[in-house]
């Protein structure tokens, strides 16, 4: 039953914590893709004011977003700056919990403000943050833990940092210490979560594309979804292929689910759906532009490792790795400084010494035990007055900023100290080293710790009867309180999760969908988060044609110009400058020119008026007298086959005295060469 539980109602805390960073950084460079067009997107200057969004929506959709209060571009930009706090100290994980919960609402807010850039990579990540806010995602890898640690053992002397004994599980789940998990609702409902997006979205892609594994060819060659990278895929990679990244990705999406509710007797199967998220996000991701969905699905991948797989990778060690760091016994900085390598150093490289006893070495070896060794003949009673050292198992004795280096490289992800290494860099830190390493006492001082003479342990605490002791049992007090709190937690699960499951069966056609039932309460919870549960990605099919929003304006001086591409008009719908504007456009275009998006046009059309998204800062000689808005297509041609001759223009609208009308007098075919069909096998 143990087994059971923890393979179905418990996520490790190391996975939790590796999950809260790459879902961070997944945030952080969404911001970043949305701050790019914040006046466009997000102020009241851009495609939709706030008093427009709120009016059109009254009594038709539950949208709840903080952007509403902010009007102007600065203003728009202080909130975006403000957004990048949340997401920075969510993926630090200081005072996760809060922060966990205001990078929900964060990105809430950011899908809300204009929700005709909505997709798919919206949902999933609001709700992987939304179910994830239950579970203690800053338990590891967190400043709240390494605050935690720090304050369960204050270590004073060399032999108490080479102490790596760990606490047992029974005392960590006693105190919640950093690495607790509880067994929780939440984590089933993650992964309820998890494969029900992956489920959904095989089983919607029905077209024949998917079926003869033409889907790859046709979406890289729909500029709106291949990105730069997946144009250059299309180009480089044979149709065969192409053909097995189709049926490849979509057997993934089969097979992670299965993978996911595999029985505990078979956890490692979790390593491998673990893989395959990774994979399968990548791959989507990096060739297509559908916003956060393959991304936020990568970042997810950490949630279903197992904890047997983070406990091989801890107890791996690596003899190069290996170094002893000497540091001056006297000083509180230096203290400070080598208990969090200590706790840093997940697989247990680094050993510690003070520059008092220099006779031998203490090494650390292969199972995690401290030895002795003759110390390096270089290392003399001077050396270690002026500098720290990093010493490796081969007896080489680093200095100064090399022996910063060589430290931090021996902690995981080390590798990313290599260029400090590099001449110039390397002597930069020589140059900083010798400017800290002359204040150190004085910046003990002001950090609060001893300059010198630190207190050795105190020898009436060596039985463990006060300081270090193991944590005992709570109090009855607090008992009750967790068991107030943990109910309510699993209560607020299971109403999130109900809720899921009803939008999921509303949103998506699968068997027996219709008799799920909804309710007011279940669809308001599933829809003012914007949990939308749409997962329609390429589905049935990818578009077997290419479209996109032409504009014929001109300018008040009579200059003809599409104000989405500062060129020219031209209907050409492959190679087009328009549709390399990016996702948020490409969604945004498809959507505005929809009948059912039809009241959001007016705002539209004024900020065309303007001179569009290349008008910065309401430059007039960018500002239109009149244009004609067309929606353009043209077929993808099968693979193998010619570009088309031809394509089809649909009028959407026209502002003022319209366009130069050159666009509207005739068909001009389609310039060659600009689809170009995939070489076939």
């Amino acid at each position: 039953m143990k087994s059971l539980r923890d393979h179905f109602l418990r996520i490790d805390a190391r996975s939790l914590g590796l999950f809260r960073i790459t879902f961070g950084l997944v945030l952080i460079a969404d911001l970043f893709a949305r701050w790019r067009w914040v006046r466009d997107f997000y102020s009241n200057e851009g495609v939709l004011p706030n008093h427009n969004h709120l009016f059109n929506l009254r009594g038709k959709q539950q949208v709840f977003s903080l952007l509403h209060a902010f009007s102007t571009v600065g203003e728009a930009h202080f909130a975006f700056a403000l957004a990048l706090v949340v997401y920075a100290l969510f993926l630090l994980g200081y005072r996760t919990r809060v922060f966990h919960v205001l990078a929900l609402v964060t990105l809430t807010s950011l899908t809300s403000r204009n929700i005709l850039l909505e997709n798919a990579g919206n949902y999933a990540a609001i709700a992987l943050l939304a179910f994830t806010a239950f579970l203690p995602c800053g338990n590891r890898f967190s400043l709240d833990s390494l605050r935690a640690s720090l304050a369960l053992r204050d270590e004073q002397r060399d032999t108490e940092l080479n102490d790596r004994s760990r606490v047992s599980d029974a005392e960590i789940a006693a105190e919640r210490l950093p690495g607790w998990s509880p067994t929780s609702l939440a984590a089933l409902a993650v992964m309820l979560q998890l494969a029900l997006i992956y489920l959904c979205t095989a089983l919607q892609q029905r077209g024949e594309a998917w079926r003869d594994g033409t889907a790859f060819y046709y979406a890289l060659h729909a500029e709106r979804l291949a990105s730069d990278a997946g144009i250059w895929l299309r180009d480089a990679l044979p149709l065969g292929t192409l053909r097995g990244l189709t049926f490849g990705t979509w057997a993934m999406q089969l097979a992670i689910p299965a993978l996911l509710f595999v029985p505990a007797l078979f956890r490692w199967t979790r390593g491998v759906a673990a893989a395959l998220m990774l994979v399968h996000g990548l791959i989507l991701g990096i060739f297509f532009d559908l916003g956060m969905f393959g991304w936020a699905l990568a970042a997810a991948a950490p949630l279903v490792l197992p904890g047997e797989l983070s406990d091989v990778y801890e107890r791996s060690w690596n003899e190069r790795r290996a170094r002893t760091i000497v540091y001056d016994a006297d000083c509180g900085l230096c203290l400070m400084l080598c208990r969090l390598i200590k706790r840093l150093d997940l697989r247990g490289h680094v050993a510690f010494q003070g520059n008092v006893a220099l006779d031998e070495l203490y090494v650390r070896n292969q199972t995690g035990a401290t030895e002795l060794v003759p110390m390096p003949k270089e290392v003399t009673a001077e050396l270690v007055e002026q500098t720290v050292l990093a010493i490796d198992r081969n007896g080489r004795v680093y200095t100064k900023g090399a022996a910063v280096t060589e430290g931090l490289l021996a902690l995981p992800f080390g590798w990313l100290a290599w260029p400090l290494k590099l001449p110039g860099i390397s002597h930069l830190l020589d140059l900083l080293y010798d400017v800290v390493a002359k204040r150190r006492h004085h910046i003990s001082v002001l950090l609060g710790k001893q300059a010198c003479g630190i207190p050795l342990f105190d020898e009436s605490h060596a039985d463990g009867d006060d300081e270090g002791a193991a944590p005992g049992t709570p109090a009855p007090a607090v008992r009750v309180a967790r068991l107030v709190l943990g109910s309510l937690r699993e209560v607020a699960v299971l109403v999130v999760l109900a809720a899921m499951l009803a939008q999921t069966a509303k949103e998506n056609p699968l068997p027996g969908a219709a008799a799920v039932p909804q309710g007011r309460v279940l669809a308001g919870v599933a829809s003012w988060p914007r949990m939308m549960a749409r997962w329609d990605v390429m589905a049935p099919e990818p578009p077997r044609s290419n479209a996109l929003l032409v504009i014929d304006g001109q300018t008040r001086a009579f200059k003809p110009i599409d104000p989405l591409t500062g060129e020219e008009p031209r209907l050409q719908p492959a190679g087009h400058p328009g549709a390399r504007l990016g996702q948020l456009w490409s969604d945004y275009l498809d959507r505005v020119r929809r009948p059912e998006y039809s009241d959001f046009q007016r705002a539209f059309r004024d900020y065309l008026a303007k001179g569009g998204p290349l008008a910065a800062d309401g430059a007039r000689e960018m500002a239109l007298s009149g244009y004609d808005a067309y929606w353009v297509s043209a077929p993808t041609p099968a693979p193998g086959a010619p570009a088309p001759a031809t394509f089809e223009r649909e009028k959407l609208f026209s502002h003022s005295r319209g366009g130069t009308g050159k666009l509207g007098e005739r068909m001009p075919p389609l310039a060659p060469g600009l689809v170009r069909p995939n070489k076939s096998n």
